[in-house]
């Protein structure tokens, strides 16, 4: 059925993990950015959206984090020249790993300011005590990783753009259908 990786291209379970974390992570930097500069009843709100959806989808980002790590990429395909293809695999290997780390860095600067986590309703009360050095340090890592994000989803839509208008090598065409090819 096409559900593994194979030697060529990605799964189904690739392309599913890939494109729900792509709308995960693009909705959660809408709402991180959005709750910026708001006025305190709508930073407040924007907050708790964005930390239900992130917790939420928790399990599943370190899923797709695991996952790519674990099985790594399918090979370049023919017409896919070999030194832009490893650039492009380490680069996504550091969006995940930057991924990571907002999963890591958000939850431990609500509990690190002496907040408890409300996710949807529910209220994760803070397992650590109050430390502001630390909530401090971790809300720059937060917002760094943020902006690194950003820049690096900009620059992963240009290549996408590249390799589907101008070098027209099937690149594109992996991460939306799965491969039926060779197992790794």
């Amino acid at each position: 059925m096409g559900a593994s990786d194979t030697k060529s291209g990605y799964g189904w379970i690739s392309i599913a993990l890939h494109w729900i974390a792509a709308v995960t992570v693009v909705a959660m930097l809408t709402i991180g950015v959005m709750s910026q500069g708001a006025t305190v009843d709508v930073h407040a709100r924007l907050v708790r959206l964005h930390t239900s959806v992130g917790l939420a989808m928790y399990a599943l980002l370190w899923g797709r984090i695991a996952w790519r790590f674990v099985v790594g990429h399918p090979g370049p395909l023919p017409r896919q020249g070999r030194v832009f293809f490893a650039i492009g695999k380490y680069f996504h290997f550091t969006l995940l790993a930057a991924i990571a780390v907002m999963l890591v860095s958000g939850p431990l600067m609500a509990w690190s300011a002496g907040d408890s986590i409300s996710v949807f309703g529910l209220s994760l009360p803070s397992p650590i005590l109050r430390m502001p050095q630390a909530h401090d340090l971790l809300r720059r890592v937060h917002g760094l990783t943020a902006s690194f994000i950003l820049g690096g989803l900009l620059l992963h839509v240009l290549a996408v753009f590249k390799h589907t208008v101008i070098n027209r090598d099937g690149t594109f065409d992996k991460i939306m259908i799965a491969d039926r090819g060779r197992r790794p």
